[in-house]
């Protein structure tokens, strides 16, 4: 067994779901503020068996959507992925096919999409017109810390996603 691998994926998932509360924090605040209304997209799963203890068996019945969707007051549709990392790159595959099919999808029919996502101490908000484009940008398909500072969003106690919305690539205007 791999235990640096197993650990590496262990750590990932706990700041993953790290930032996936902050998000949430974030969609409660915004809603409270009558700002947009978002919510986590459950993941595809069925109970197969409860037991009497309340612990249950399932299994995943669908391939995984993009973790967020959601309205923007006046009627715009955002849909976004969740992604975090301890390590200090986060690569372009850490999407599914399905998932980068979905936001492809939402972003061509004109939604705001992106990855909201964070390395080491930088949260950021990733267009998806640049998580797209990243091998012609960057000339790899990961990004680093430093890449993620032209994207970085403000944390003051959850992740402002929406706090960049006035700047271009997250939020063209139309000329």
């Amino acid at each position: 067994m791999n235990y640096s691998k197993s650990w590496q994926s262990r750590a990932n998932n706990n700041r993953g779901r790290q930032l996936e509360d902050l998000i949430v924090l974030a969609c409660k605040y915004y809603r409270a503020k009558g700002i947009a209304e978002i919510d986590k997209t459950p993941e595809p799963f069925r109970t197969t068996k409860t037991n009497r203890d309340g612990t249950f068996s399932g299994r995943f019945t669908g391939h995984a959507q993009p973790d967020f969707q959601g309205t923007i007051k006046g009627g715009q549709s955002i849909v976004f992925e969740a992604k975090a990392t301890s390590t200090d790159k986060l690569k372009q595959s850490v999407l599914s096919t399905e998932q980068t099919n979905r936001l492809a999808s939402h972003y061509y029919l004109g939604a705001i999409c992106g990855v909201c996502c964070s390395i080491g101490k930088t949260y950021a908000f990733v267009p998806w017109s640049a998580w797209e484009q990243m091998k012609e940008e960057y000339g790899r398909k990961y990004l680093t810390e430093k890449d993620l500072a032209v994207f970085a969003v403000k944390t003051p106690g959850y992740v402002d996603f929406l706090g960049g919305l006035a700047d271009e690539r997250i939020f063209p205007t139309s000329d």
